[in-house]
């Protein structure tokens, strides 16, 4: 069921009528009647069979959307259709129910298992927003990603929606959707997950400064010990909110560690030496402080790899700045669909097409390489009646 036009907003229209090759010039108003008037032509065109009929929905536990929504998979040739289908439905085996029955949640370790074990991985987590109006839509991610900002996969989503109020102040607006006892869960499962293969690889976990994500992992990092690899507040929301505190000798500090190329017999010194951080503002210092404390511990992480053994590193691409971008683009490429529809998981199956399509550049996924064993896989000795 397609959200009336009525409730679109500048956003929702400009894209329609983008993906449309529409003119985008004009008033909201005159944008709303363009669009009308484009839907009522498509249709006609459909009727008479001018125009390809519509792809059929995609559904998932009583969730639906409609690929042709999304004006890349429109214009896809039925060849091209049916190799991003395939990369749809090997997304849509991995969506199941949430432990408490409200919603959908994508999981994926096979992400975590399919990786080259002489490099070095980070894991990256954050709650963006899909959008504010009619209602609240957000999306909690985890991302595997090499420390190289390169080979960013979807690991963990699950989507979020809330009915707005109209007297709802930012404040309220900002406060995230999913809580602290869901954060853990998923990190746990995670970390299960990985854990039996080694998680020497995974260097670090970067994550915003908020008091939910804080509380989360430092509940987990008590209950594991060393299990959990260091954590590192995402540099892209410090800056930002340094930015906010108007420190520019905290901000100036942050992108010097950003941009230092740490040797191995020097680190301690090079860290010291950069973080003289001279502001009078406590709370920013204090922020930094946080930030540099878990920097030693995955230098040596990645010093123990291959990839990165004796030779210099740069934390430069230890940020959240990738999730970012594909969080805003996200936000300008999904199609707007009624609450009752979001609610049930149809947000959480727009992300699915959306990353399916955001992965196509590649011409490879990485669940399609043979993963290679990294320990001995000997069948335990009680299991074998059960083989015969």
């Amino acid at each position: 069921m397609e959200l009336p036009v009525s409730d679109f907003n500048l956003r929702d229209l400009i894209r329609e009528l983008y993906g449309r090759a529409f003119s985008t010039e004009g008033t909201q108003q005159e944008l709303h009647d363009r669009l009308m008037t484009a839907r009522h032509e498509k249709a006609e065109a459909q009727a008479q069979g001018f125009l390809r009929p519509g792809r059929p929905p995609i559904t998932k536990f009583g969730a639906c959307v409609q690929p042709d929504d999304f004006a890349e998979i429109e214009c896809m040739t039925d060849d091209e259709y049916a190799v991003y289908s395939e990369k749809v439905q090997w997304r849509l085996r991995r969506l199941h129910k949430t432990y408490t029955r409200n919603g959908l949640e994508y999981y994926h370790p096979g992400v975590l298992h399919r990786i080259d074990r002489s490099k070095t991985y980070a894991l990256h987590m954050s709650e963006f927003w899909v959008r504010q109006e009619p209602y609240i839509h957000k999306i909690f991610a985890v991302f595997v990603s090499r420390t190289n900002g390169e080979e960013q996969r979807l690991c963990y989503a699950r989507s979020f929606a809330k009915n707005r109020s109209k007297d709802m102040d930012m404040e309220q607006l900002k406060v995230p959707l999913i809580t602290n006892d869901e954060i853990g869960r998923v990190i746990t499962n995670i970390l299960l997950e990985i854990e039996h293969n080694g998680l020497e690889n995974y260097v670090a976990i970067i994550a915003e400064k908020s008091k939910l994500n804080t509380k989360a992992l430092m509940e987990i990092k008590m209950v594991t010990g060393d299990t959990l690899p260091p954590i590192i507040l995402d540099s892209c929301h410090l800056h930002k909110t340094f930015e906010s505190m108007f420190c520019s000798k905290s901000a100036r500090c942050l992108s010097q560690l950003e941009h230092e190329i740490f040797v191995e017999n020097g680190y301690v010194e090079q860290l010291n030496g950069i973080c003289q951080n001279y502001t009078q503002n406590v709370e920013a210092d204090g922020l930094l402080v946080e930030y540099k404390t878990s920097l030693p511990s995955v230098l040596l992480a990645m010093w123990k790899i291959a990839e990165h053994r004796n030779k210099p590193i740069s934390l430069a691409r230890l940020n959240n700045d990738r999730l970012n971008a594909y969080s805003v683009q996200v936000q300008n490429d999904l199609p707007p669909i009624t609450f009752e529809e979001c609610s049930a998981g149809g947000g959480l199956l727009q992300l699915i097409l959306f990353d399916a399509l955001w992965c196509l550049c590649d011409g490879h996924e990485m669940e399609e390489e043979s993963p290679k064993p990294t320990l001995d896989t000997a069948i335990p000795y009680e299991w074998l009646p059960l083989l015969n």
